[in-house]
């Protein structure tokens, strides 16, 4: 791995793929703030309102006299100005599309989108066999601490204690699951030695299969106007209740966490 950019007085070219969508355009105002950052390609899909656009004109909050802000938004990756590192909150089709191509190319590739089934988690792991690549479900930092505590609870109070899990997102959201759920669900299952797909509940319903299962653990969604990602995990005896929770206040806890990794990478 590189060391942190910035370190030898030399930015880091940041690509950001998924540059329209509501993490990609607060990566482009964070980067703004950065002295050891340039953004050198914003990739947004193809028929995009935003193709051809400056990237100043999709995210207004990019700090002026910025040397970048009038780059332009564009569906490919300019291969006579590659970055160092490409950030990615776009789509599995999207990310599909470009992380190969990059890999070839030498590009890390930093990766916050989810969504993904096996057959991309195993792309994502030939691709690193040619260039550095980090993929996580969540870069806030508070929600990596609470995926390892939330697996350290649950195996301390034992099989008395049922545990039940509750994600709540924007209602645009296209999958639940949401991936930083999965992600505590799966923490836990490995605390308690059990496997995921036997023990998990994904919600109840109806007047017999709905009574709870000992041993399971219950997930459940909830998409809701402009909520940004709130998950907390109940632990409960017939005696007390204990609740863990998270809430991110912005996205900018998420671009922020992907800056921090490209610069790691690059």
């Amino acid at each position: 791995m590189a060391a942190v950019g910035g370190s030898s007085g030399e930015k880091v070219k940041i690509g950001i793929l998924g540059a329209a969508g509501r993490v990609g355009r607060r990566l482009l105002a964070l980067a703004s703030e950065s002295a050891d950052i340039e953004i050198v390609c914003a990739i947004v899909r193809s028929g995009s309102s935003s193709e051809g656009k400056a990237v100043k004109d999709i995210e207004p909050q990019i700090i002026s006299g910025t040397s970048w802000e009038s780059l332009l938004c564009t569906t490919e990756v300019d291969e006579g100005n590659l970055p160092d590192v490409v950030i990615d909150f776009s789509s599995a089709e999207a990310m599909s599309r470009h992380c190969t191509g990059l890999a070839d190319k030498g590009v890390a590739f930093v990766s916050g989108t989810t969504g993904l089934n096996e057959d991309h988690r195993i792309m994502l792991a030939d691709c690193s066999k040619k260039a550095p690549v980090l993929w996580a479900r969540n870069f806030s930092l508070g929600v990596n601490l609470m995926q390892r505590v939330c697996a350290e609870v649950a195996k301390a109070l034992g099989p008395a204690f049922d545990i039940e899990i509750t994600e709540a997102h924007h209602n645009r959201k296209a999958d639940a699951p949401s991936g930083t759920a999965m992600a505590i669900a799966e923490s836990i299952c490995s605390s308690l030695g059990k496997d995921p797909k036997e023990t998990l509940r994904h919600g109840r319903e109806g007047r017999t299969d709905a009574k709870r299962v000992e041993g399971e653990i219950g997930m459940h969604a909830l998409r809701m106007g402009a909520v940004v990602g709130e998950h907390t995990v109940n632990y409960a005896s017939d005696f007390e209740r204990i609740e863990l929770s998270h809430r991110a206040q912005t996205r900018d806890v998420f671009a922020s966490g992907a800056l921090r990794a490209a610069r790691w990478l690059g």
